[in-house]
Parts: structure tokens; C-alpha cells; sequence
């Protein structure tokens, strides 16, 4: 079947799996497909997964390929949005500097954008979900790491380099460890739940006792919430330091953007009313000027469509 309304093809390319979604510019979705992303095979390979799962999301909607007006790609790291690669990939080393929109449209030659995944989930937020009506957005991920997306003015802010948003790399504690980030006390080195194991861990090691000894080298950001709920004190000192940091970031963020909503999503946003709402009632309270005090904070709409969404939303862009 032809369709008389443009339709576009998002995919959003992850460590795991590429998921594409076959949808019009108002966010209406009419197909999905997913599958494992190869991540450590060659970059032809890679993008091999990525036009087959478009491909499939077409045939999965119903509609003719030649319904298909372009293409937008949504990945994890620092885009090159003008040559169409990504720079900078840790989920998938063997696609960073490859021409990935180039490579694309070697197998399937139509226009096809390319974009950072948390970027095109907080466009997608702001066009189609808990944003839809604003014009200035902040869409923030929490979970092995923590990513960001800028919406300005109805745009995608992207910076002079194009790699603007990565928030998490804000430093909170100039003295802070490092973890997986290169920026001294960064944000996601403080408060990911990589962090909080890590730290919780070192914690153990230099002599501290806690419930969580038995979790071993498993030990994960979920079994610290648990450990919190049942009293375990080295679990709700790790989360409490954790919270004055993160309520610090999002401090700046505020007084830097002054957004009208704050979007909160990642594995750790599922534990809102003991981690992230402490930190926002810290952050209103320190905001400059009151501002943050009328900022909306709130979880994503869109669930794990918003990066393939996003890429749509980048797609149909005139």
C-alpha cells in the first residue's frame, strides 16, 4: 500500500539492539521492528542490521518502500551530524569515524539524517510526548551512565562541535573520582547506578559493613534501592550522597537553560519518589532566582520508541 501522507523510517541504533519504527511527522507510528545490533562486528555488518530492521519495519506497516520520503538515525555518542558519522562511539568502537549515513544510503538511497540518541529522544518528547506544546526542554537519561538531550526554542541544541548535551559530564565535585568518565566528579561518575555500585563497592572494600557484602561483584544500582528500603545504612548513605550531588546538577542545568519541563527517564527514574524526587526538591530550592521552582519535571511518554522518533521528527524536518 501507498500512503498519501509522507511516512519516514527511524531507527535507533544501541549497544544491544537496533530498533526502527515506519511513522508520519506527527508521530503517529505504523510499524516497528527490532533486532540484535552485532555491535562487535564490522561497521558494513552493523549497518547491514540497520537498513534490514528499517526494511522490516516498512514491510511490518504495510506500506510500499517507495512511501518512504527519508530517514533519520538515531546512536549512542558524539554525531558528526555534517559528515554523517558518529566521532565518538564507547557502545560500538567499530562504528565510530565510519560514514554511516553514506553507508546507509549505499544500500538504500534515500535521505537519511543521523543524530544523537538523547537528543532525538528529548525532540521526540518535546514534538510528540510529555513536552508536546513547550518550546524549551531538557531530556535527561540515568542509568549505567547519564545522557542528555537540549530542545531550544523548538530545536535541537547541538552546540558549535554538534556534541552539546552531554550532560553528564558536568562536574559536581571538582575533587570527585573519575569512573567511566574523563571529566574529574562528573555527574554520571557521582550518581549512574555504575557509580553507585562502584562506589558502594569501594565503600565494602576499605571496611565498611553492609547487607549488600552478599551481592559480591553483582552488585547493581537495583540492590542498593532494595538495601535502602530495608534499612541497610552504607546503601542509604551512598543514595543520600548520590542525591546532594544529583540535586547540584540539576542546579546548573536550570540555571543554565531555565527549561519549561525537565525529562527524567532511564532504568533509575524507576526509582522516583526515593531518588529522583529528592534530588529535584534540592534543586528548587537552590535554583538562582527561583526558577526551578516553576520548572515541570516528569518521565518520559514515549518509552523505548523515543529515539526512533526523534530520528523521524530530525527526518521530516523541511
Amino acid at each position: 500500500m501507498t500512503s498519501a501522507v509522507p511516512l519516514y523510517v527511524g531507527i535507533d541504533v544501541g549497544g544491544t539492539k537496533t530498533l526502527a519504527v515506519v511513522g508520519d511527522a506527527t508521530g503517529r507510528m505504523l510499524g516497528r521492528a527490532v533486532n540484535p545490533s552485532q555491535a562487535d562486528q564490522r561497521a558494513d555488518v552493523i549497518v547491514d542490521v540497520i537498513v534490514q530492521t528499517a526494511r522490516e519495519a516498512v514491510a511490518n506497516a504495510g506500506v510500499e518502500s517507495a512511501s518512504i520520503r527519508g530517514a533519520g538515525i538515531a546512536a549512542a555518542g558524539a554525531v558528526d551530524p555534517q559528515r554523517g558519522m558518529l566521532v565518538s562511539c564507547p557502545q560500538m568502537p567499530q562504528i565510530a569515524d565510519a560514514p554511516l549515513v553514506s553507508m546507509f544510503r549505499e544500500r538504500w538511497n534515500i535521505p537519511t539524517v543521523i543524530g544523537n540518541d538523547a537528543n532525538l529522544a528529548g525532540l521526540a518528547e518535546q514534538r510528540f510526548g510529555v513536552g508536546k506544546g513547550t518550546t524549551n526542554l531538557l531530556f535527561i537519561t540515568i542509568s549505567t551512565g547519564i545522557g542528555g538531550g537540549i530542545v531550544l526554542n523548538g530545536e535541537v541544541y547541538t552546540g558549535t562541535s554538534g556534541f552539546a548535551g552531554e550532560i553528564g559530564h558536568i562536574t559536581v565535585d571538582t575533587h570527585g573520582p573519575y569512573g567511566r568518565s574523563r571529566t574529574p566528579g562528573a555527574w554520571e561518575s557521582h550518581c549512574s547506578g555504575t557509580a553507585l555500585a562502584r562506589i558502594a563497592n569501594e565503600r565494602m572494600a576499605a571496611g565498611e559493613r553492609s547487607s549488600l557484602e552478599s551481592a559480591g561483584g553483582e552488585l547493581d544500582a537495583i540492590a542498593i534501592f532494595d538495601a535502602l528500603r530495608a534499612g541497610d545504612a552504607l546503601a542509604s548513605s551512598v543514595v543520600a550522597n548520590a542525591i546532594e550531588h544529583m540535586g547540584t546538577a540539576l542546579t546548573s542545568v536550570v540555571n543554565i537553560l531555565d527549561p519549561e519541563v525537565i525529562v527524567i527517564g532511564g532504568g533509575l527514574s524507576n526509582e522516583w519518589d526515593s531518588y529522583i524526587a529528592p534530588s529535584v526538591a534540592r534543586m528548587r530550592e537552590l535554583a538562582f532566582a527561583d526558577m526551578g521552582k516553576q520548572t515541570r519535571v516528569a518521565p518520559p511518554a514515549l518509552g523505548i520508541e523515543a529515539g526512533a522518533l526523534g530520528a523521524i521528527a530530525l527526518a521530516a524536518q523541511p
